[in-house]
């Protein structure tokens, strides 16, 4: 059964007394917030820093693109959060290329460039590497020759920007 409208409400003579619905405004404004808000966290932070090391502090203001993670701790190698070898074991050896860390480098690289031939996505041969500010040089010297003869000689590594 219907509710037949009041004498008042059928007969509005005033525009000036006719209000606004902002139930749709309201939707509106929430959809757009919500644009915004995921635009805005995309732009964010694309690596987090392993919580095991200090990255050293640079001047630099380059913003950091997508690739392959490497990070050298005090303790441990880990390539896209796997552990691959102690650092221990890294500096005791005196091989100048780390094969266990080019076994795993070669295997990425070989499913980047399949995924090149299927799907067109170039692979660009970078990788981001965070070393602990602490880490002696010979062992970054291992590491970097390793990641040049294993397809990857873009490297980039991960600072702390300085605050200026």
């Amino acid at each position: 059964m219907a509710f037949i409208p009041t004498r008042s409400k059928r007969h509005i003579t005033d525009p000036g007394s006719l209000k606004l619905n902002l139930n749709s405004m309201m939707d509106m404004f929430t959809i757009i917030l919500l644009f915004l808000l995921k635009v805005y966290s995309t732009e964010g932070h694309l690596v987090n820093p392993s919580d095991d090391l200090t990255l050293p502090n640079s001047t630099m203001e380059k913003v950091p693109e997508m690739s392959l993670d490497l990070a050298i701790s005090k303790d441990w190698l880990i390539l896209n959060d796997k552990p691959v070898m102690k650092v221990n074991d890294l500096l005791a050896s005196q091989q100048f290329i780390i094969p266990a860390l080019q076994n795993e480098l070669l295997r990425y690289a070989n499913e980047a460039e399949k995924m090149q031939e299927k799907y067109g996505q170039r692979f660009s041969g970078s990788i981001t590497i965070q070393g602990d500010k602490e880490l002696p040089y010979r062992a970054l010297v291992k590491v970097m020759a390793t990641c040049g003869r294993s397809k990857y000689p873009n490297m980039r590594f991960l600072v702390y920007q300085n605050e200026s």
